[in-house]
């Protein structure tokens, strides 16, 4: 225990935990319920700093590699994931850091300080909600309602389905907005510095759990008839309204606190270019958020990897908009809300226009910081379809796992897989970790990229 305690502290105080392979942080379920001295502020700092790697380290990369966001090359070992080759050990440290870090530390809070600290809590149950979603929708069926009982001899977890992890993502955003809409007083001390996304506004963080619902809502439009209609509901509900309402990353831009897209590139020049099929979507329509997103490779042009190009390390990288040095990523934004208000509002056959128009103005102006100009926004909102409204989002939030998760659920942006790779097939999940499959005689264990979890029904 006084290992997770030193880890916990550690996370907080120095952001150069997030340039480390975090091998450090795979040993924080080791006996959690030990007598400890721990706070609330710690607990809160160590899950946002943590969600801030998870989100830019990774899974997103992976994720970004198989909807072609992305290209790894034959320079370092990304050329693997390029070829949608992901073994259950690759995937370790990524779990590990997501149970034994985030989730640990989450569950330390509600156990430990609901009752005193209810904002703490909230904030935490939140977070939680992010990365129980991450943890899901990569793996499908994970432990979570036995995950946290070490110190009750339980340490082979049974796995949740994926229908119960989504049912638990609802209640705990339900939970924390019951804690959020307590008054300030029922709290022995509240959020400020220590929450490096809003400062404790509560205010803001209902209006993030509203937005995060709405997103695991319409995550089920295969396996849910309401799906669209609940979404809707829940944007309006946020009442999220600006790029000023939008869960960032933080990075200080500092040494031990640099950006991670900027840092990888810094340690691991040519690992990772941009995909050609997402430059080509910029390019092609004259986006102006093109110079921003994507950096000028070596010979002063925007260029990228066609899936099935391994080698070519001359291409661009990501834009200053996303990978200079203290570049903060969107978490949940306005811009999605209102792309989650479109599409819930085209599957009703209500008018999706005005909400989309919203959805492409609030990227282009966190992007580029300018004003969309209403050419541009004509020109891409002139005809209304679902894969029109798909592949704004999908430009949009670049660097998320969002558009992974979207290509899987709609079947859009149509993407031709690398067809050098074995399964010329793109990866529809990650394996279990091997870990789990050793360790857990209860875990769910599917080692097959190409098995769709329960909601992907294409």
């Amino acid at each position: 225990m006084k290992k997770y305690i030193k880890s916990i502290i550690l996370t907080v105080a120095s952001f150069s935990l997030l340039l480390s392979c975090q091998s450090e942080l795979d040993h924080f379920n080791e006996n959690p319920n030990s007598p400890i001295s721990t706070t609330p502020t710690l607990l809160l700092s160590a899950m946002e700093v943590s969600t801030f790697s998870t989100h830019t380290t990774g899974l997103i990369r992976t994720s970004n590699i198989f909807d072609q966001h992305l290209a790894g090359t034959s320079v370092g070992q990304l050329v693997d994931i390029q070829r949608y080759i992901v073994t259950e050990q690759d995937v370790n440290n990524e779990w590990n850091t997501l149970y034994g870090t985030t989730l640990m530390n989450g569950y330390i809070l509600n156990r430990d300080f609901a009752m005193r600290y209810p904002y703490y809590n909230g904030i935490g149950q939140v977070l939680t909600a992010i990365n129980l979603g991450y943890a899901t929708d990569l793996w499908g069926d994970i432990p979570y309602d036995e995950a946290f009982r070490a110190d009750e001899g339980n340490k082979m977890p049974k796995y949740n389905t994926q229908q119960e992890i989504y049912q638990r993502l609802q209640t705990t955003l339900d939970d924390a907005i019951i804690n959020f809409k307590k008054p300030a007083s029922s709290n022995i001390s509240v959020p400020g510095s220590d929450d490096y996304i809003f400062n404790g506004d509560t205010q803001k963080w209902i209006q993030i759990a509203y937005v995060l619902k709405a997103r695991y809502a319409l995550r089920l439009s295969q396996v849910d008839t309401d799906a669209s209609q609940k979404a809707l509901e829940y944007i309006l509900a946020s009442g999220i309204s600006s790029n000023a309402d939008d869960a960032n990353t933080f990075f200080t831009g500092t040494s031990n606190g640099l950006n991670q897209w900027y840092a990888f590139n810094k340690s691991r020049e040519n690992y990772l270019k941009a995909g050609a099929y997402f430059v080509n979507s910029l390019k092609n329509n004259s986006d102006p958020r093109l110079s921003f997103a994507v950096a000028k490779d070596k010979n002063g042009n925007y260029t990228g990897n066609a899936a099935n190009d391994l080698d070519t390390a001359t291409s661009s990288y990501i834009g200053s908009s996303f990978a200079s040095a203290a570049s903060s990523i969107g978490l949940v934004t306005y811009a999605e809300a209102k792309f989650i208000e479109a599409e819930a509002k085209f599957r009703l056959g209500q008018d999706a226009k005005p909400a989309l128009e919203d959805a492409v103005a609030a990227s282009v102006l966190k992007i580029t910081g300018t004003v969309v100009t209403s050419d541009f926004l004509n020109s891409i909102t002139a005809h209304i379809d679902l894969e029109g409204i798909i592949q704004q989002k999908y430009i949009a939030l670049f660097l998320t796992m969002e558009p992974y998760n979207d290509y899987r659920r709609t079947g859009f942006p149509v993407l031709v897989p690398n067809q050098s790779s074995n399964t010329k097939l793109i990866p529809v999940r990650l394996p279990t970790p091997s870990d789990e499959r050793q360790y857990n005689l209860n875990a769910t264990v599917v080692s097959n990229l190409t098995t769709n979890v329960w909601w992907d029904k294409n």
